[in-house]
């Protein structure tokens, strides 16, 4: 560790790797005496963001997670709340791959009393879990009492939507309350509109036309105001909220006449407003 610590100053990232893998090992052989040097030394932190010992801190938690999970949970208590989120990270890397491993992680976040420390740990184990293996993720959720699967759905479901938007919107929209779909459907097509907005705009339109879609419709259309002002035409369009549709519309016309005056004038002609709501929009984008 004095070789990797003595070569890390100045390497930047090849200098973390050269310490976390220095650590991992020991962490493997010496438990004690690698938590006693970080102990030691966690305060005179050389190498920034990446040969720090903040990174250091993540490849020892993820050895004891691999060699002592009983260890591990015992030391992430002795961390302070900054400390405990990279030391749990290595945790998480440790037991993925491990079926016991992993569900000891879940038992034990499961019994957290505080909410917010339950909600991070979920978020950070299942974000990682749902990269590499999206079906046995998902299938956990499932499982979950429905109280705990509002907010376990919206941690996951972004990032299966990442990989499979249609799947991961259908997962997020599953079982949601009434009063929450207005939220949730925001939040699938704001994701799905980073990748494909095309797509998102024909899967929304087929939800139907209730007044639960409003914000989200709303959000897709600013989304679609550069590259396809007459989709979000379309979209603004569809807003049941005067108020919102009437903001909308302004929003996709302005866009829109910069591109093509004359496409957009005649689709606001054609956009169900009063004469004097026509004139005002126009007047705010002369």
């Amino acid at each position: 560790m004095k070789y990797a610590e003595e070569h890390s100053k100045e390497s930047g990232l090849a200098g973390g790797v050269l310490k976390m893998g220095v650590a991992s090992s020991w962490a493997e052989s010496g438990p004690e005496a690698v938590w006693a040097w970080y102990k030691g030394n966690k305060d005179s932190d050389s190498g920034g963001m990446f040969g720090g010992n903040q990174m250091v801190l993540s490849s020892i938690f993820s050895s004891l997670m691999s060699t002592n999970p009983d260890a591990a949970f015992n030391r992430l208590e002795e961390r302070d709340p900054n400390n405990r989120k990279m030391a749990f990270m290595g945790m998480c890397q440790s037991a993925l791959m491990d079926d016991d491993k992993r569900q000891l992680m879940l038992d034990k976040i499961n019994s957290m009393s505080d909410e917010t420390d339950k909600a991070n740990s979920h978020t950070m184990l299942l974000s990682q879990w749902d990269s590499f293996s999206p079906d046995e993720a998902t299938a956990w959720v499932s499982k979950q009492p429905a109280t705990d699967q509002i907010s376990l759905r919206e941690t996951v479901g972004p990032s299966l939507m990442m990989t499979d938007p249609k799947k991961g919107a259908a997962f997020m929209m599953e079982g949601v309350s009434e009063e929450s779909k207005p939220g949730r459907y925001s939040q699938v097509v704001t994701t799905w509109s980073i990748s494909d907005p095309k797509v998102a705009a024909a899967w929304l339109d087929s939800q139907g036309n209730g007044p639960e879609l409003d914000g989200a419709r709303l959000s897709l259309a600013n989304t679609l105001s550069l590259s396809n002002p007459a989709g979000a035409m379309s979209e603004a369009q569809a807003i049941t909220d005067a108020d919102k549709r009437f903001s909308a519309i302004s929003s996709a016309y302005g866009a829109w006449s910069k591109k093509d005056s004359s496409a957009a004038d005649q689709a606001l002609q054609n956009a169900g407003l009063s004469a004097e709501q026509v004139q005002s929009i126009r007047s705010s984008h002369q």
